[in-house]
């Protein structure tokens, strides 16, 4: 049996209860799905995954250390199951196929948001996300609007997508055990009417200074943009955690339009 050290760099916490990764597992009817699962580790989740009949599983690890334990999986199952290791930051999942992907992941405490602001951005690709993330992280997703979690990640996603969380996994059910607890959320993406970057510039601009008002913060308005703003609903001196995800779509629209 090859020895495999877990590497703190990379974010590696292995769930290892076996009632949860099944919960997971069963959260979305895979049977026949294009699934992607990044991050499989010793393959732990990856072999709940395969008794749901995926029509096919492809599994993204960026350590190759990991290579033996998932190639004895590949063995076991050589029609349905693909192997890549990549950097899940630099992936195109357009190259994988071109059907919707439910995509399956624990993802790494240290990179998690930037991956999920990632693939939001490009949420032509998927067809749901189930993700097991840092408990404040999922709150962050779903926060409501004037909540303390309030901000860019959760406008961003809310304005793309519909969020909940499934399941609290506890920090006992990990090895090496975190200093936190988990969640698995389902992200499932909605159409999208607005221009992506367009709104997450404005967003930038307005949670950049979360206790300034957004007249202070939209520096160089003139009247006539002041007075669309106003058309709208939307109060100048409202801070940006009280405006929801489609009053900055509405924002976005008046001034990089």
């Amino acid at each position: 049996m090859s020895h495999f050290y877990h590497k703190k760099s990379l974010g590696q916490n292995f769930l290892n209860n076996k009632k949860i990764l099944e919960k997971i597992s069963k959260i979305k009817n895979l049977r026949n799905e294009y699934v992607v699962e990044i991050g499989p580790g010793k393959g732990s989740l990856t072999e709940f995954l395969l008794k749901e009949k995926p029509r096919v599983l492809t599994v993204i690890e960026k350590d190759k250390k990991l290579k033996p334990f998932l190639e004895k999986i590949k063995i076991k199952h050589p029609k349905n199951f693909n192997l890549i290791f990549e950097d899940a930051l630099n992936l195109d999942f357009s190259t994988l196929t071109n059907k919707k992907i439910i995509l399956v992941s624990n993802l790494p405490y240290n990179i998690a948001t930037t991956l999920i602001i990632n693939w939001i951005k490009n949420y032509e690709n998927f067809k749901s996300l189930v993700l097991m993330v840092q408990k404040e992280v999922a709150q962050r997703l779903y926060a409501k609007t004037g909540t303390k979690f309030y901000g860019r990640t959760s406008v961003l996603t809310q304005a793309n997508a519909s969020v909940k969380e499934k399941i609290e996994v506890g920090a006992d059910n990990f090895f090496p055990k975190p200093k936190v607890t988990s969640a698995v959320i389902e992200i499932i993406p909605t159409p999208r009417k607005f221009d992506y970057e367009s709104l997450d510039k404005v967003l930038k601009t307005c949670f950049l200074h979360r206790r300034k008002i957004l007249k202070n913060n939209l520096k160089n308005l003139n009247s006539e943009t002041e007075g669309k703003i106003r058309e709208c609903g939307i109060s100048l001196s409202s801070r940006p955690q009280d405006l929801n995800p489609t009053d900055y779509i509405k924002l976005s629209k008046i001034l990089l339009s």
